[in-house]
């Protein structure tokens, strides 16, 4: 397999770049934001991975060298006498290496290229999964481009690149051109290539050796094409497989100075997307910075003010209260014992989360109903004066003491976006010593917040957390340590940050541990209110209402000890299901008139379209019931690029159920939408039944009810919706009935769909659960797998349904009783002194 620690970057910047207009100074060496482009080039390579590089000249070549050198000495010089083309150029870089001994990777771009990070990272991931021996980035075609055409064979792979100078030649004299084993004509070569070279090429050293001895100056041009590697590859049976950047911006080139002053522009663009925050200007501590002595006083001696705050956060319930106030000071013990009474410390806090409505469906565009629930983490922190955050934990067997500087981590970014950062061999570094460490999470607060103040160096912390979120649960514990991070770092540095950047700079944050998930967690978390539930849409993101939760309900959160994360196959399951809404979606569009409009499946609604439930079915009816790849790719032709990114998420594991997944996420989006107006109007029955057919959607067995349920996973059946022609027949039959009762059960949201993503132990304490009087529903927490069952109970049956739960699931299998009453709290903040 290729290593990228012995992979050698060739550039090539041997042309003439006549069209530059300037008589000494080589094209790559123009500025790019204030820095030559050849040396910005360089760096991003190096900061991307790469350590190794060969620079072709030839053309004004004192210019490129001493441009070069007085920023990057370490790299190689190979000399191109003449500009006999791109294939030339590549020779020479060949020979050099050949001669060397190299036998790894080759990288080969052209000096006038301005690459993303991300574009390259991705180039090499695509190479090594994909076992090739030559990996190109291809662009999508344009009227304008005057880029070579990749010409595509039956399986959608490269076969060849046709310059446009050779199309323009068979045009004139009408003749074919030979790509690969084939003769095609000019408009053949057009209609085969849905793409463009983008002259960005990773090869295995002993492919490129061998193919770029059979290049020949047989062309429009008479020059020898770096790009014929692909067709001499196909010929030798090698695998040659081509990267899709969608957006041209992320692979730019420029010939012309109006070519260059547009790259200029993108640039300026991408500055101004930037996520900026500013320091206040004030050094002078925060004002709820005191002495860890002092906070630990004042709460011993339960101060009015600071008992009236714990109450705005947790409500007037004596026992959360005291256990609340009994883990602040537990932390801020600990802190005194590492670092002593007379350090400044402020106090964060952030809880996790629970979704009372809105299963899997905010990617898709439906709402989703949070709230923020009394289980938390705090966070005890004390300024430093260098850049260096310590981390320590109450429970150090499972949470070892880290530490990280700041500044050492963010030394090689100097990139305009935060993604390319994250994308950089440093991160994956990182990433790849700590893998799964909970320090990461710590690191992903702070280092957004960096990236984004970029003119002020923040200064470090000695922070001591404690939580009790239960990992893997569903219930966002790893967001909660963000947050509650990103609260000290922005207190303790007098940053200026807006509630909107906040969540969004935790929700980006958080893709520094590897997940692309959005903020909704994050704005749960912040926004908070005691006794509320917010309302929250997607697409645009935003935080509708906050409703009163009412005082006589509880929410019971039961651990089923099962943890997704350790569950096989896990996200593949996850990624599988958010591949058959994309595909669905895709075909929906298609299917009626109705739908042409359709951005997301939330606009699958009736009343939205104006049409009845029963046309929604028929809808519906025209998809399929289940596709396999290859038939996804059959049905969508014209989608394979689409396709193949969404297959690429995944192992295949079997069939696309698209009419259950997608009746479900339809449905659901029905029930998310509906849930804030049932709580609002206090219809607490309907909000109970909304939850138990919302989990119908994710179940997979479901066990018979009675007076002494015990779990054993044998004794649960089956559970498996049909969709089937007939079933949606008898969904219209229902729909369009003269009778009131049958209309009613065939609304849409009242169908369950099958989305699939629970467990037996899950199902069963959802079952008993509801079979339990005093309870109105009760559904799966999180994304499934695993994880906990959140139960909505009236106050006045919990100690009978903690019995059941007791006797009936962790008893028969001897496991921890984790079992938590949740009420909504105040969103994470500082405590004021």
């Amino acid at each position: 397999m290729m290593k990228l620690s012995d992979t050698v970057c060739v550039i090539l910047c041997g042309g003439k770049g006549k069209r530059m207009g300037s008589s000494e100074l080589h094209k790559v060496c123009f500025p790019i934001a204030g820095k030559a482009a050849i040396v910005r080039t360089i760096k991003m390579f190096k900061d991307v991975g790469l350590a190794r590089f060969l620079i072709v000249i030839g053309q004004k070549a004192e210019s490129v060298i001493s441009t070069i050198a007085a920023e990057h000495p370490d790299v190689a010089f190979v000399y191109q006498p003449q500009p006999r083309g791109t294939g030339d150029a590549a020779a020479c870089a060949a020979t050099y290496l050949k001669a060397s001994g190299h036998e790894g990777g080759v990288l080969i771009t052209m000096g006038d290229k301005v690459v993303q990070p991300h574009v390259v990272a991705a180039l090499i991931n695509r190479h090594i999964e994909s076992n090739a021996s030559m990996t190109l980035a291809a662009l999508p075609k344009s009227c304008e481009s005057t880029a070579g055409r990749i010409v595509m064979d039956s399986k959608g792979k490269p076969a060849g690149i046709v310059e446009v100078a050779d199309i323009a030649q068979a045009k004139a004299t009408h003749k074919n051109v030979k790509v690969g084993g084939e003769s095609l004509s000019a408009a053949a070569v057009e209609q085969r290539s849905p793409s463009v070279n983008a002259s960005l090429y990773l090869f295995n050293a002993g492919d490129l050796y061998k193919s770029i001895e059979s290049l020949r100056a047989d062309n429009a041009q008479g020059e020898l094409y770096l790009t014929d590697t692909v067709a001499a590859l196909n010929a030798d049976n090698r695998n040659v497989v081509a990267l899709e950047v969608n957006d041209p911006e992320d692979l730019m080139a420029y010939n012309t100075p109006a070519e260059l002053l547009a790259i200029e522009e993108v640039f300026a663009r991408r500055m101004e997307r930037r996520r900026r925050i500013k320091h206040a200007g004030m050094d002078s501590p925060h004002k709820d910075c005191l002495a860890a002595g002092t906070w630990l006083e004042m709460l011993k001696s339960n101060r009015p003010a600071l008992r009236r705050q714990l109450i705005e956060i947790y409500g007037n319930d004596a026992a959360m209260l005291s256990e609340r106030h009994k883990a602040i000071v537990e932390v801020l013990k600990h802190f005194i014992k590492e670092y002593g009474p007379k350090r400044k410390v402020i106090i964060a806090r952030a809880p996790g989360r629970i979704n009372l409505m809105g299963r899997h469906v905010d990617h898709r565009g439906g709402y989703v109903n949070p709230m923020a629930i009394s289980r938390e983490v705090v966070l005890v922190a004390s300024p430093r004066e260098d850049d260096v955050v310590t981390l320590r934990n109450l429970k150090p067997d499972e949470f070892p003491r880290r530490e990280f500087s700041i500044g050492e981590l963010l030394r090689s970014a100097d990139w305009l976006d935060w993604m390319d950062f994250i994308n950089s061999s440093t991160i994956r570094q990182v990433l790849e010593a700590y893998r799964g460490d909970w320090s990461n999470y710590a690191k992903a607060a702070v280092l957004r917040l960096q990236h984004a103040c970029p003119d002020y160096l923040l200064k470090g912390m000695d922070c001591v957390v404690s939580g009790n979120i239960p990992m893997g649960a569903g219930l966002s514990s790893s967001s909660a340590v963000v947050v509650a991070v990103a609260e000290a770092t922005v207190a303790l540095n007098n940053l200026d940050v807006t509630p909107q950047q906040f969540v969004d700079l935790c929700g980006e944050g958080e893709w520094f541990v590897g997940s692309r998930g959005g903020s909704a967690d994050h704005a749960a978390i912040r926004s908070g209110r005691r006794a509320a539930v917010a309302r929250v849409g997607f697409f645009p993101f935003r935080i509708e209402n906050m409703i009163t939760f009412p005082d006589d309900l509880s929410v019971v959160v039961a651990n089923s000890h099962v943890r997704a994360a350790k569950s096989a196959g896990a996200r593949d399951t996850f990624n599988h299901r958010v591949a058959a809404y994309k595909i669905a979606e895709m075909l929906l569009k298609r299917s009626s008139p109705i739908l042409g409009s359709m951005e997301h499946l939330r606009d699958v609604n009736p009343i939205a379209l104006k049409v009845s439930p029963a046309e929604v079915y028929k809808v519906l009816k025209r998809i399929p019931v289940s596709v396999s790849r290859k038939m996804a790719m059959k049905l969508l032709p014209d989608c394979r690029k689409q396709l193949d990114e969404i297959f690429a998420s995944h192992n295949d594991v079997g069939p696309y159920r698209l009419r259950d997944v997608a009746m479900f996420g339809i449905a659901e989006c029905l029930r998310s939408d509906m849930f804030a107006d049932k709580l609002s109007r206090g219809d607490i029955d309907g909000i109970g039944s909304l939850m138990r057919i919302s989990h119908d959607g994710d179940r997979v067995t479901r066990f018979a009810t009675g007076s002494r349920m015990r779990f054993r996973r044998e004794s649960g059946q089956l559970f498996a919706p049909s969709y089937s022609n007939s079933a949606i027949d008898k969904l219209c039959r229902l729909v369009e009935s003269p009778e009131d009762w049958r209309r009613q059960a065939g609304m849409l949201h009242l169908q369950p769909g099958r989305y699939a993503c629970s467990a037996p132990e899950i199902d069963f304490i959802i079952d008993l659960a509801c079979s339990m009087p005093g309870v109105l529903g009760a559904q799966i927490a999180g994304a499934g797998l695993g994880g906990c069952a959140m139960i909505l109970a009236r106050s006045t049956a919990l100690d009978e349904l903690l019995a059941a739960l007791r006797a009936g699931y962790y008893a028969p299998c001897k496991l921890d009783f984790d079992v938590h009453i949740c009420q909504p709290v105040g969103g994470s903040g500082i405590l004021r002194a």
